[in-house]
């Protein structure tokens, strides 16, 4: 009988029902996650659909037992401080990928605590930053590269060569041209297209 790894998600907001969402499908196709329940520090209530709220972030540092832990939170300040409060070893930030994205070959590096939602499409020779979240339906092209603990929102295109810092949040449907670059920790509002 194989051993299920208990997973818990950082957020109860609908990133992280959305999250939960992604680890369901995963073990759709190959039972993998044993679902244990969120951690959130700002909700009253004990229960998110179905499933219990654990306990506060901070005690996390002192499980004794391994544990996978997905951060379901979009703003990437947030996100960095959360894992950055995050020092127990037990603890484990894994790479989730919906069934559905198409991912061309090898060439395409995911750091870990990368999640990418349904019905991306990422081609070659692309590299994806720590805790980076790519959302539903977007296209990212050959010779991309993406910092972490960046927010890709939904069906966002990133053309070739694309070179994305650190800590950026991209919002819905932007386009974003050949060789085009983006300071770390800049928001690009939903909507636009980069030309340069």
């Amino acid at each position: 009988m194989i051993k299920l790894k208990n997973i818990a998600i950082i957020g109860t907001g609908g990133l992280g029902r959305e999250v939960l969402g992604i680890i369901k499908s995963i073990n759709k196709e190959s039972t993998t996650w044993n679902f244990i329940g969120f951690y959130d520090d700002n909700v009253s209530d004990k229960m998110i659909n179905g499933y219990p709220i654990l306990d506060n972030i901070d005690s996390l540092n002192s499980k004794e037992e391994n544990l996978a832990i997905v951060i379901g939170i979009g703003n990437p300040i947030i996100k960095e401080k959360i894992r950055k409060k995050i020092t127990n070893s037990y603890i484990t930030f894994p790479t989730l990928i919906h069934p559905s994205v198409v991912i061309y070959d090898e060439t395409v590096l995911l750091g870990r605590g990368v999640v990418i939602a349904a019905n991306c499409v990422l081609t070659v020779n692309i590299n994806i930053g720590d805790f980076t979240y790519i959302n539903t339906s977007s296209v990212i092209a050959h010779d991309t590269e993406i910092g972490k603990y960046s927010m890709i929102m939904p069906t966002v295109s990133i053309s070739a060569g694309g070179i994305i810092g650190d800590g950026v949040y991209i919002g819905n449907g932007v386009k974003i041209d050949y060789y085009v670059s983006i300071e770390s920790n800049t928001t690009i509002k939903a909507g636009s297209v980069l030309t340069r």
